[in-house]
């Protein structure tokens, strides 16, 4: 029978039982779905120079015991009411800042989380025991379920990207957090070659840290410098990836993350992928055309490009302009969703 023929309080009853029931007729879902990905996020970028005041200004009217972390999230503009603040539908953007004197407690959680450090000197991580100094530019890791906090020795405001997967694990409703109210044990140093895989420890349970917890920012240049007068990628230009020499793959399971030189008078072609990308400027000025729409962008500016986002990265100066990304390409890939299209 034609459901033209079916009369409409018939139809309001039929689905009506339904839901009374529990039920969801497929039919009725697939509006919206398409041959490619979409989300309500947008591109974004936040100022350095804005951000900063306001972490200053934080550091002035909020106490560190009141906020255990003193971090303001990059909220997305294009978050729906209910949606966990997130840069990227899967990844957290975050300054955060340590004051001399201040200790951030011990806690772990179960999103992943990096750390590069935008500014300030003296502040150092507890991470599984293992301390690690926060110095500008450094790359810092803290694997999930690792015990870390924050404190700061030296003089002035020393403030960081945050970087999360936690939008991920919420959306999985895995997100668990523990707190301490004591400060981890500083255990003695372990040894480069046991910490970087070239050694293991053959007996007995496994070693509190599995993996690398710092880069820094002058060996990833060391290795830009000698890739420089190559070709270049024709994306992103000079570009290495930051690496877990145990597991031979990405830093995280599920957060990759990169250092890139864009040299001047480098246009790169424009291109788009399945996984979002969280870009923080660390030296020079540029800008990218990222959905058609032109963003300048200087030292310290971090720039959200959700995924499927055609971008492009520009640089007209004179002088050298570096990147620092992370993604969540590997999870992307883990479920066989990586994909990526370039621009005629």
């Amino acid at each position: 029978m034609s459901t033209d023929v079916i009369p409409a309080t018939d139809r309001d009853a039929f689905y009506a039982r339904l839901a009374a029931n529990h039920y969801s007729p497929l039919w009725t879902l697939m509006g919206g779905l398409g041959p490619e990905p979409t989300t309500t996020l947008v591109p974004h970028i936040w100022r350095y120079a804005e951000a900063r005041e306001l972490m200053v200004e934080a550091g002035d009217v909020v106490p560190l015991e009141d906020a255990l972390r003193r971090v303001l999230g990059f909220r997305n503009p294009g978050s729906l009411a209910h949606q966990r603040t997130g840069a990227t539908d899967t990844l957290w953007a975050a300054l955060q800042l340590v004051l001399p004197g201040e200790v951030a407690p011990a806690h772990r959680h179960t999103p992943s989380a990096l750390r590069f450090i935008v500014e300030g000197a003296g502040a150092y991580t507890v991470v599984n025991g293992q301390r690690v100094a926060m110095e500008e530019g450094d790359f810092l890791l803290t694997p999930n379920g690792h015990w870390h906090e924050h404190g700061h020795l030296g003089d002035g405001p020393v403030i960081w990207l945050d970087g999360l997967d936690s939008p991920l694990v919420s959306r999985l409703n895995q997100y668990v957090l523990d707190e301490e109210d004591d400060l981890q044990q500083v255990d003695a140093d372990l040894p480069a070659p046991f910490v970087n895989g070239m050694l293991a420890k053959h007996w007995g349970s496994p070693a509190k840290v599995a993996q690398p917890l710092v880069y820094k920012l002058a060996d990833a240049l060391e290795v830009i410098e000698h890739l420089r007068d190559g070709e270049g990628d024709p994306f992103d230009d000079i570009v290495v990836e930051y690496r877990n020499p145990i597991s031979g793959g990405s830093v995280m399971t599920t957060i990759a993350a990169f250092l890139q030189l864009v040299r001047p008078g480098v246009d790169t072609r424009a291109h788009r992928h399945t996984h979002s990308t969280v870009y923080h400027v660390v030296r020079g000025s540029g800008h990218s055309v990222i959905a058609g729409e032109r963003v300048e962008w200087t030292k310290g500016d971090t720039i959200a490009v959700p995924l499927w986002y055609e971008h492009s990265h520009h640089n007209h100066s004179s002088e050298d302009a570096i990147l620092f990304s992370y993604t969540d390409k590997p999870a992307v890939e883990a479920l066989g969703l990586g994909r990526t299209a370039a621009s005629a």
